[in-house]
């Protein structure tokens, strides 16, 4: 009898995941998923959003729904992949959020937010990293998931494992993520 995969090539449950009785993570095996991945979860999250308190509660998060499907315990299952994956979609999530925040903002106060003035260097940095995250906020979500856990500083295997696709396209798909990047970032100059 072959192995059954809970999880699609999406990420996403399949009905053989609900059927059966489910088994509740243990103490034990949880407490280790958490502290195998934890940190490399929140530096994913960290580096899209720039901020390690929100990229701790996206981590949280990630971690709540991991453990509300037991059933991602089965064999065969790649949970590493899968809190990857959930993580940085919701990562992607907020920034979304803050870029439609900004906008709310600006239609309602018919100017730009004002953002902290500091020295010149500091100021053109700060709107380099805002310009970044928001033109991640505006690419495909696989686009800015594979760009956000390729550069930190997952494996090309890694990284398919994570998206479900194959590993030998991992180049391909990353060089036309960086492509659309680079569009995006440019026509927003």
């Amino acid at each position: 009898m072959g192995t059954v995969h809970w999880i699609d090539e999406l990420g996403r449950l399949t009905p053989a995941a609900w059927s059966g009785a489910e088994h509740a993570w243990s103490e034990e095996s949880f407490s280790a998923v958490f502290h195998q991945n934890y940190s490399r979860i929140v530096g994913v999250a960290a580096r899209v959003l720039g901020d390690r308190a929100q990229a701790e509660e996206v981590a949280d998060d990630a971690f709540w729904k991991l453990y509300r499907r037991p059933q991602l315990q089965r064999e065969g299952n790649n949970i590493s992949a899968w809190l990857y994956r959930t993580a940085s979609r919701m990562a992607i999530d907020v920034l979304r959020g803050r870029k439609r925040l900004r906008l709310a903002q600006e239609g309602l106060a018919g100017e730009p937010v004002a953002f902290p003035q500091g020295p010149l260097a500091e100021m053109l940095a700060g709107e380099r990293v805002l310009k970044v995250r928001q033109t991640l906020a505006a690419l495909k979500p696989q686009q800015a998931q594979i760009l956000a856990l390729r550069h930190s500083g997952l494996s090309y295997a890694e990284v398919a494992a994570a998206l479900g696709i194959r590993p030998s396209s991992v180049g391909t798909t990353l060089a036309r993520a960086e492509a659309a990047f680079e569009a995006h970032y440019r026509r927003s100059e």
